[in-house]
């Protein structure tokens, strides 16, 4: 990208009508290998006077971090954001991203120092799947601070291999559950564990339609990509050379019902997680749901509900005679989540 359709955009952004901070995200493939061009362009930024609040956010693997944007960066780290990916341990890192995992580890120490409020992202695929409580517990125990959450794409290969993999990842969300319940102290690695239904024991939840929710992401609406030519796309999964397919003729994620049917009735479908673009992508529809992960994310609503359940019940075993609002609210909250646990939507998939 010329420095020029950066500038261009910036100006467009901080002076045009709308939200009173803007972040600008530096998107790669690995951003930092045009450091040059991230430097130039908030050098540049700063000569300026600007009536919004901004934030720039560069998201990294790690792998080359040079002293001078070391420097660069904790001069900058007031405006700039930096976000690390990292897929876990060892084994599960090497697999997806070219035996890279000691030369990260090297700079975690410089990413907890300066960026310790900003969580690093531990993606999981079908390969590293055997290796995710693993990962997660060796996250934990490193005191780092992550999220974790499953590729949206299709990585699951034919039938009979999903199948095997769902097991998989059924088994390791259920060491987890056990891993978590063990220590309440910790925050269960989101999203993967925290996926338990907001409506559950909250009975004025009932005022909302959750069906009237018709998206989960921000793609034409609070987000914009700008391609390296200038051009503009609800986000970067809509780029042409990423989707084959041109832009849609409608506004972007502003369907006013969700397909397939079996999606737009199920009880799960204002927590499911979509993404517009690769909607767009698949199916050549923004509001056409792709369902490669419709049995993986009932897996983790499964051990999330079953996760709070045992928390819960452990609270209430540890002070049974103690009258408080909070004792109360628990037990609502678990007669809740314990009938629905046995909900055959969460027991319908890979096969059963």
């Amino acid at each position: 990208m010329d420095i020029s359709i950066a500038r261009d955009a910036i100006t467009h952004y901080m002076e045009k009508d709308g939200p009173e901070v803007i972040e600008f995200d530096f998107f790669g493939g690995e951003p930092l290998l045009y450091f040059d061009f991230i430097r130039d362009t908030v050098d540049w930024f700063h000569t300026r006077t600007w009536n919004k609040k901004h934030v720039f956010f560069i998201c990294t693997n790690g792998t080359i971090l040079t002293d001078d944007i070391r420097d660069w960066l904790i001069k900058n780290r007031d405006c700039v954001q930096v976000g690390l990916s990292l897929d876990g341990c060892k084994t599960a890192h090497d697999l997806c991203r070219s035996n890279s995992y000691d030369r990260v580890m090297e700079n975690i120490p410089f990413f907890r120092k300066y960026w310790h409020h900003q969580p690093v992202k531990m993606t999981v695929c079908a390969d590293t799947i055997p290796y995710l409580a693993e990962s997660v517990i060796q996250m934990e125990e490193m005191g780092i601070f992550f999220t974790a959450n499953l590729a949206f794409e299709n990585h699951w290969g034919d039938e009979k291999k999903k199948a095997k993999l769902l097991e998989t990842y059924e088994d390791q969300l259920s060491l987890l559950v056990d891993y978590y319940e063990e220590r309440p102290h910790l925050y269960p690695v989101s999203p993967m564990l925290t996926a338990v239904p907001e409506y559950l024991g909250v009975p004025s939840y009932g005022e909302i339609d959750p069906k009237k929710i018709k998206r989960f992401c921000g793609a034409g609406h609070e987000m914009v990509t700008i391609d390296v030519d200038g051009s503009r796309y609800p986000c970067h999964r809509f780029i042409p050379w990423v989707t084959q397919r041109e832009l849609p003729n409608e506004n972007a994620n502003c369907q006013e019902a969700w397909k397939p049917d079996k999606c737009n009735e199920c009880k799960l479908v204002h927590s499911c997680p979509t993404c517009a673009g690769y909607n767009w992508e698949i199916n050549g529809d923004t509001g056409h749901r792709t369902t490669f992960h419709c049995d993986s994310f009932k897996l983790e609503v499964k051990a999330s509900c079953l996760l709070e359940w045992k928390r819960l019940r452990r609270k209430l075993k540890a002070n049974p005679l103690k009258p408080s609002n909070d004792l109360k609210q628990y037990k609502i909250r678990l007669k809740s989540i314990s009938e629905f646990l046995r909900d055959p939507i969460l027991s319908n998939y890979y096969g059963e």
